[in-house]
């Protein structure tokens, strides 16, 4: 292959160097990584029974068929314009590529001609992301979770809490990665508030929480359970001390700053 290190900013010279390697030959592969020694050891690797599967995220290719599919017309029949933000319409679209719209993205047609099946992929709809959230063994409720068990705390989210973060996410079209910078910024003061609050036996967020409505509540009395709160609260009762929204104790952040003035 090239061994040139310089750099190639198109990506043509990249798809030119995988043409040899999609259609099947014995190409050499460097032992080490890094583009700095060009002449290094190489190993010997027949590409003949291996199987090539390309993806990404081709962001701006469902403009090019839209360009194609939809063409600028009046009267009646003319077809209208769509949102290209909707994720259904994105996924319809991305449906209808063919191997044209991806060399008007900047591929070269040998190489797309080397792979015969284009397949698209729908994106994550709320239900879908909160099936993340909870139903993974590692899945971010189930990290918290065991968070907040290391304080002898339970943690419970509500589902129209989980949906809240979940359409968060959606609107945000930060897809999964976006989930946890979302439960993070909804739960950061309670991770550091609750280990200095013994008597604190659970967590309770809900879609207020989520929204920024309130502060996750904290139940007190060991007799308040989730269930109690919940019928309270449909009741439009009060369920006074025994569960509060998280707070920082102001009186304790003074201490720590004098303590750190002395020390200093």
């Amino acid at each position: 292959g090239n061994v040139s290190i310089s750099r190639d900013v198109s990506g043509e010279g990249v798809q030119h160097a995988l043409l040899k390697i999609v259609e099947g030959n014995v190409i050499n592969v460097p032992k080490e990584p890094g583009r700095k020694n060009p002449r290094g050891d190489f190993l010997q690797i027949d590409t003949t029974n291996i199987l090539f599967i390309c993806g990404g995220a081709f962001a701006g290719l469902e403009r090019i068929i839209n360009r194609r599919m939809d063409a600028a017309s009046i009267g009646f029949g003319a077809q209208m314009k769509k949102e290209l933000e909707d994720q259904e319409v994105l996924g319809k679209y991305f449906d209808n590529a063919i191997p044209k719209d991806l060399v008007e993205y900047g591929m070269i047609p040998e190489f797309v001609g080397r792979f015969p099946v284009i397949v698209s992929t729908k994106g994550l709809d709320v239900a879908n992301l909160i099936d993340i959230l909870t139903v993974p063994k590692n899945s971010l409720v189930k990290q918290y979770k065991y968070l907040f068990a290391m304080n002898n705390v339970d943690f419970h989210v509500t589902q129209c809490g989980l949906e809240e973060i979940a359409k968060t996410a959606f609107s945000r079209a930060t897809g999964a990665r976006g989930l946890r910078s979302i439960t993070e910024n909804v739960l950061m003061e309670t991770m550091f508030v609750v280990p200095s609050i013994p008597d604190v036996h659970t967590i309770y967020v809900d879609a207020a929480a989520v929204r920024g409505d309130r502060k996750p509540i904290m139940l007190k009395d060991p007799d308040m359970t989730v269930d109690k709160y919940e019928t309270l609260m449909k009741q439009g009762k009060s369920a006074g001390d025994a569960a509060i929204p998280v707070y920082i104790d102001t009186e304790q952040l003074d201490i720590i700053d004098t303590d750190d003035e002395e020390v200093a």
